[in-house]
């Protein structure tokens, strides 16, 4: 009872730091996401009022879900067709320079080809949950780069999940299966392709019979069971799940009752709590005596891997068309790092590949890289560009 009584205080500090210096950073226009990070900072590593826990980690982790499953309820599928060809592009681009850059360092620092193997596959995708929500707070929703920064996440997650599985079939075998890379793939493609065509088509049809019910919330819960039935696929079929958590809100972005009713529900109870305990928990796992200790490796991963990314999907879109302001957003859109890369940092670490020292290494990684995208955007989006 008393770990029971622990978890309600740790959710109520962690909350309360979150919101208030999420509305101070909001007023100094810097974003609430990143008061949000910092409050977990704050209430964990500095103050210790709050510590981490498997239980309170479940609990944040469905932030991630909702804030994903909200970004697809805002996306219209029609919107972004025409820009499918060229977000897989860049997004091939991005990964294939990040893979360089992270095997380099880990050849070199570790003189260890599959330390190097590790550490370009855990810098190679990007989590964009980040990107597209400081994207939105800037003005820039539905805009072109918006939009090409939400097909370059998908595309991203598809070489995600297909490197993951290299890895993992390398570390168990010692070799791959060409044939069993591309059926993952194949069946990645075909989950994308039902849930958005036949998956949207049912799921609107449901969401009518359900508005004829007399209880108006189930027009809540209902949208609620269909995101996390389409995250437990997703989980099954090899995809993550916060990518089924998006595919939801998407296949149910045309009905005609998201906008007044599904959206806004949703939004409360996403941005009132589940969301905010996502960012905050992922500064309160920062370990600062690690960053003391390595601090260099941690540094040139951020430094070499935002470069990467910049290069291989931003500076690279200008042979599409993008400005220089537009190509910058894109490029620092692709920094942050998320759920692959602790994945496959668990996996490294679980298969002795790598010690501890450098699996934290990775965590304080994808937490600085989330902290300093939100600042970068603001920064590139009011800088002004002499045109190319």
């Amino acid at each position: 009872m008393s770990f029971e009584v622990s978890i309600l205080l740790d959710i109520a500090i962690i909350l309360l730091f979150a919101k208030l210096l999420g509305e101070i950073t909001e007023r100094l226009k810097i974003g609430a996401l990143i008061g949000e990070v910092c409050a977990g900072i704050v209430a964990g590593p500095l103050l210790g009022l709050v510590h981490p826990s498997d239980l309170l980690f479940q609990i944040a982790s469905l932030g991630i879900f909702f804030l994903l499953f909200l970004i697809g309820l805002e996306t219209k599928i029609d919107e972004i067709k025409g820009d499918i060809y060229t977000g897989v592009y860049l997004a091939v681009l991005g990964a294939v320079f990040a893979f360089a850059a992270g095997f380099a360092i880990g050849y070199f620092m570790f003189s260890d080809v599959t330390v190097g193997v590790f550490l370009g596959i855990a810098i190679l995708s990007t989590s964009t949950a980040i990107t597209l929500r400081t994207l939105k707070d800037i003005g820039e929703f539905k805009s072109p780069v918006y939009q090409i920064s939400l097909i370059i996440s998908m595309a991203d997650d598809v070489l995600a999940i297909l490197s993951l599985s290299l890895l993992v079939t390398f570390l168990t075998h010692g070799s791959v299966n060409p044939l069993n890379v591309f059926t993952l793939f194949l069946i990645v493609l075909g989950f994308f392709f039902l849930i958005i065509t036949a998956g949207a088509r049912y799921v609107n049809r449901f969401l009518s019979l359900v508005q004829r019910l007399a209880d108006e919330q189930m027009l809540v819960s209902i949208p609620l069971v269909i995101l996390f039935f389409v995250a437990y696929v997703s989980e099954n079929v090899g995809v993550a799940g916060v990518t089924g958590a998006f595919l939801a809100g998407l296949a149910m972005s045309r009905s005609s009752l998201n906008e007044p009713i599904i959206f806004p529900k949703i939004k409360i109870l996403g941005f009132g709590f589940f969301i905010p305990l996502f960012f905050a928990y992922s500064g309160l796992i920062l370990d600062f005596t690690v960053l003391s200790s390595s601090w260099y490796l941690v540094g040139l991963l951020v430094l070499v891997g935002s470069i990467a990314k910049i290069i291989g999907t931003g500076i690279i879109s200008r042979f599409w068309g993008y400005n220089l302001r537009e190509q910058m957003l894109i490029g620092i859109g692709m920094i942050p790092h998320g759920e692959y890369s602790i994945v496959i940092a668990q996996i490294a670490l679980a298969s002795s590949v790598i010690a501890k020292d450098l699996y934290t290494a990775i965590i304080a990684f994808v937490i600085i890289t989330i902290l300093i995208t939100p600042p970068l955007l603001r920064l590139a989006n009011g800088k002004r560009y002499r045109s190319w």
